[in-house]
């Protein structure tokens, strides 16, 4: 099964940038990477397409061509947990990448916002590494990786281990 871990953090905190890094340097190492991106709000789909007009009248929409498929669907029966447990297990990639879900119990990276501390994370389990690309200061308990030097040097030793 692919090897799982999750990204968390607050609204602009940088998750979709320590994302694309992990992306970057995974692809640089020869990795695979996948991700399930967690949103709070509804996908938005241009009603005045012709996948907006599809998506508006069915549950289940399956859009297809020589490279690519999305799958769209609304109503789902099964939880989040068992959608990604169904990727896990179809995905070719060596690493999946969960972004957002913290409830979820997978080694998680807490991404903090300036002026934040670990404790805004409270019980949340599985947090292996706090780091910050917002905050300037390395602390015993915060890894700043604002320095792309030192987020490549995470990342790489993260994905190794």
């Amino acid at each position: 099964m692919v090897a799982t871990f999750q990204i968390i953090g607050h609204k602009k905190s940088g998750k979709t940038t320590l994302i694309n890094d992990f992306f970057k340097i995974g692809q640089q190492l020869g990795y695979e990477i996948a991700v399930i991106k967690h949103t709070h709000g509804p996908v938005d789909i241009p009603r005045n397409t012709d996948t907006g007009k599809f998506y508006e009248r069915s549950n289940d929409v399956l859009l297809i061509n020589d490279t690519q498929t999305i799958h769209y669907q609304r109503n789902i029966q099964q939880s989040a947990l068992a959608q990604i447990r169904q990727m896990q297990n179809t995905t070719k990639a060596d690493f999946l990448i969960i972004e957002g879900l913290k409830e979820l119990d997978y080694p998680k990276i807490a991404l903090l916002k300036k002026d934040e501390t670990p404790a805004v994370f409270g019980e949340i389990s599985q947090i292996k590494h706090f780091v910050s690309i917002q905050q300037t200061t390395t602390t015993e308990d915060l890894l700043s990786v604002m320095d792309l030097d030192v987020r490549k040097e995470f990342i790489t030793k993260f994905l190794r281990e």
